[in-house]
């Protein structure tokens, strides 16, 4: 047999031979099947080649990861390495992992055992340190839809993961960690193994180890839990805040508990019937957690809770990636601010809260969206009770229309400042919005209707605009709705079914600081490993609207805080734009503002759990304090003045207004200044003084776009001469020694640079009578009789005739004005910006709130707190604040702001 096979061969070699001796010389061709054999055939090699060399490369890759590897340390394996929390100045903010208490395993129950090797590692028992069919599942996974995608993790490597090495997905960590994972079953047996996992892992509610977990939720040791309880606790490690029984949400936490009793009934450690009595009974029913400190309820707790959100959300990490490892965070969190904004609420140091009402805050840095300080509530609670309102949403009132309404309008339409719009009656299925103050204001500017807060002309630009394109515009902002509502013409004055947190608020305004480029709002700036590796924040920022529309609608909300605006106490040294919101009775109260550097929301209210009968924040300083909150933050806690803001290249000005490049210049037309009205005039000819007094209607003067008011009085004598008497920027000014005959008065309003037409009156003093010595005496005794006595007037005219001053008074009203003869009403109280709330003319402050359908109107809007009381609007009462939506999707009519 040998033989021939030899013979077969030589003979095979020969035959070659001939053929090679007659083969003719290959003629070279472009194409055809011999061209591509011969290419066929060099690829193969190159292949081969490539595979012999990455063969070769990867045993040194995996050699170098060996070798690189450390060593086991007993210590580590044992120990849950606590994470730490580092403010932007280095200051640690809170020290993780300090409550644990090891337990042995022969102290855990079967029951818990076998609930955790069914949803991590089923065959636990079989493997040796790594599951080569779970390791396949993996690699396919990570074939179709990316490295990473998948793991297949035991628990013997995530053991080795949480002491050594870093949560990095590459593939020298994953070579080290299946390698050590090896080692480490040599060394240790299994139940060993599985006391470093349950002891090591985080559990939510600060509790590292099962023991201390058992505690926090059952109150009970680790060795009284029973099937359902070992089911909960076995799907916390993998998201500890998403799946938290206490703080997070119950229907999650139900999904996941339902997970692990589905993976232990299909490993044959529970039955069908204990499967579903455990799926049927309420997290409610399971939780009894233990007592907590007083201590617990620290404000750093907050940021805590943000951390371990963002490492799952932001950072794709799971809890088990998370904590025991030794990692540390290094935040944005500003600690002097956030301490600052935390004492001011919780110990009621800017304003005082009432017993029923709540409040939150977030700053944002407008630059880059990191989260600066959080204030989670005055009261927020601890244990199950406790509450984030920095986290829940509150409905936003008017702060919503520079989103939902002229933002869009101007971003898509390119509409311009001076875009006039008409403040008239507007309906929303059938039914009238209404606005804060009585009736309608006519025509204006959206320049004016946002600095005023006029509810109709918001809606109406929705409708203009259209849903879709609204909300595609706030979404980019960071103002996404949930996925059970649908949008209506009421979101535009911030009537809807969830609203927003004061965190995408803060954001939210952030944007229009940073010329329109949205950065999703973030705490976290670099993550360290125990390994000293370190990872930055993936978070970048996103065009949400143009540089013209950012800016224009800064510009307009500037005028907020300015006279005529809906916080004109501001008063701010510096650059600084905002908006207020308010709804029906005082539920929510926003201010949200910003600088060049700094974007700060306030939000102060009652809770959804209702309180102070559900009639929300009461009274004149309830209603702004959130504005005061803001204006101590934004002025307190920055150690250096903003930057003003820059108008890009994209906006052009004509006067006050702005406009897009390229677009048609718009025509700025400037209103006429109202004229005083009511002028009278009263004079005591005895006393030679007097008073003249008009009304005025600031409320026309802000409709037509004017902030404040003055008045210039002159007078024309009886001889003709006319002269200016004074200015006043009161409804009053003192006249004095007038002469005798008919004065003319005079008054004008001046605003901008503008003035009114005059208004007059009259006032006739009477002449002076003299004494006539002629009557005395007999004219025939005297003989020249054409000389007459009243040549020689100072000899017979009384000096007490004569006015006793010089110096007419006229130039000095204010001295010979009595400030308690002058009725309230009569003040402008344009001139007294310290209170936001509506004044005696504004009745929605002596009408109770129950007269008006609230539940089905959307939120009505804020107006100028500021109403005057000078005279007496034209305008009807025509359902003051009525906005018209479901009263469960709206929030309701402001009464302010």
């Amino acid at each position: 047999m040998e033989r021939s096979r030899v013979a077969r061969r030589e003979e095979t070699k020969t035959l070659v031979k001939q053929t090679n001796r007659t083969k003719r010389p290959k003629k070279k061709k472009t194409g055809g099947s011999g061209g591509k054999g011969a290419l066929w055939k060099k690829l193969l090699l190159v292949a081969t080649g490539l595979f012999i060399i990455l063969m070769l490369a990867g045993g040194g890759f995996a050699v170098y990861a060996v070798a690189t590897a450390p060593e086991l340390d007993e210590s580590k394996l044992r120990d849950a390495l606590p994470l730490k929390i580092y403010a932007s100045n280095k200051e640690e903010i809170k020290k993780g992992g300090t409550s644990r208490e090891y337990v042995s395993i022969k102290e855990v129950p079967d029951v818990v055992k076998d609930a955790f090797i069914s949803i991590e590692d089923r065959r636990f028992y079989q493997h040796n340190g790594i599951d080569f069919r779970r390791l396949g599942g993996a690699i396919i996974a990570n074939i179709t839809d990316g490295f990473g995608s998948e793991g297949a993790s035991t628990i013997t490597q995530q053991v080795i993961k949480q002491s050594f090495l870093s949560s990095d997905k590459t593939i020298t960590r994953k070579v080290q960690e299946q390698w050590l994972a090896i080692r480490l079953e040599r060394d240790y047996t299994k139940e060993q193994i599985l006391e470093m996992y349950l002891n090591k892992n985080y559990y939510g509610q600060e509790s590292y180890g099962i023991q201390t977990a058992s505690k926090a939720y059952f109150n009970k040791t680790v060795d009284k839990l029973n099937y359902a309880e070992a089911a909960m606790l076995a799907g916390l490690p993998q998201r500890p805040s998403a799946y938290d029984p206490i703080q997070g949400d119950p229907k999650l936490t139900k999904w996941r508990q339902t997970q692990v009793l589905d993976a232990m009934l299909t490993t044959g450690v529970i039955t069908q019937k204990q499967r579903d009595q455990g799926v049927d009974q309420p997290i409610s029913k399971l939780i009894d957690p233990a007592p907590k400190s007083k201590d617990d309820a620290a404000y750093d707790s907050v940021i805590f809770d943000m951390v371990s959100q963002e490492l799952e959300d932001v950072f794709g990490l799971e809890g088990k990636d998370i904590y025991g490892q030794g990692l540390k965070i290094y935040t944005s969190i500003d600690k002097p601010m956030h301490d600052y904004m935390n004492e001011a609420i919780k110990k009621d140091q800017v304003v005082q809260l009432p017993e029923y009402a709540e409040a939150a805050a977030t700053a944002v840095n407008t630059q880059t969206g990191e989260i600066l300080g959080i204030v989670d509530g005055k009261n927020p609670g601890t244990g199950t009770s406790r509450r984030n309102f920095a986290k829940e949403p509150h409905q936003p009132g008017s702060s919503a229309k520079p989103f939902f309404a002229y933002g869009p309008a101007i971003e898509n339409e390119k509409w311009s400042t001076a875009k006039m719009m008409t403040d008239q009656e507007t309906k929303v299925n059938g039914k009238n919005i209404g606005n804060y103050y009585d009736g309608y204001r006519g025509t204006n500017t959206i320049r004016n209707w946002l600095k005023i807060s006029a509810n109709t002309p918001a809606i109406q630009t929705f409708q203009q605009i259209g849903g879709d394109s609204v909300e595609a515009f706030a979404a980019k902002s960071g103002l996404r709705l949930q996925d059970d509502e649908s949008i209506s013409p009421a979101y535009a004055i911030g009537g809807m079914k969830h609203g927003f947190n004061t965190t995408q608020m803060a954001s939210a305004y952030a944007t229009l600081g940073n010329g329109g480029d949205y950065i999703k709002p973030h705490i976290i700036k670099t993550i360290e490993y125990s390994d000293g590796s370190k990872i930055k924040s993936p978070v970048k920022p996103k065009k949400a609207m143009e540089d013209y529309t950012a800016y224009m609608l800064t510009d307009m909300l500037r005028d907020v805080l300015k006279p005529g605006g809906t916080f004109p106490s501001a008063a701010l040294a510096f650059d600084a734009a905002g908006k207020t919101g308010t709804t029906n009775a005082y539920k929510d109260v926003w201010f949200a503002g910003y600088t060049s550097d700094v974007s700060i929301s306030v939000w102060t209210g009652t809770t959804k759990s209702g309180n102070n009968n559900e009639l929300g924040l009461s009274g004149p300083t309830n209603s702004t304090m959130a504005q005061n909150l803001w204006k101590d933050f934004v002025t307190k806690t920055r150690d250096r003045t903003p930057a003003p803001f820059e108008q890009p290249s994209s906006v052009l000005s004509i006067g006050d207004e702005l406009y897009v490049k390229g677009t048609k210049e718009p025509v700025v037309e400037k209103k006429a200044v109202p004229a005083p009205t009511g002028l009278q005039a009263s004079y005591n000819e005895d006393s030679e003084s007097g008073e003249l007094t008009w009304s005025y209607n600031d409320s026309a003067l802000r409709t037509n776009g004017y902030d404040s008011v003055s008045f210039e009085i002159s007078m024309t004598d009886p001889d003709g001469k006319q002269s200016v008497l004074g200015t006043s920027s009161t409804n009053r000014i003192a006249i004095n020694g007038l002469d005798p005959g008919r004065t003319t008065l005079t008054v004008v309003a001046k605003a901008s640079g503008e003035q009114s037409g005059p208004v007059s009156t009259t006032v006739t003093v009477a002449e002076v009578e003299t004494d006539e010595p002629t009557t005395d005496e007999p004219t025939t005794d005297e003989p020249t009789t054409d000389e007459s006595t009243t040549d020689e007037p100072t000899t017979d005219e009384p000096t007490t005739d004569e006015p006793t001053t010089d110096e007419p008074t006229t130039d000095e009203p204010t001295t010979d004005e009595p400030t308690t003869d002058e009725p309230a009403t009569d003040e402008p109280t344009t001139d007294e910006p310290t209170t936001d709330e509506p004044t005696t003319d504004e009745p929605t402050t002596d009408e109770p709130t129950t007269d008006e359908p609230t539940t089905d109107e959307p939120a009505s809007n804020d107006g100028a707190s500021t109403q005057s009381n000078r005279g007496n609007s034209s305008n009807g009462n025509q359902g003051r604040g009525q906005d018209n939506a479901p009263a469960d999707q709206q929030s309701e009519p402001e009464t302010q702001q």
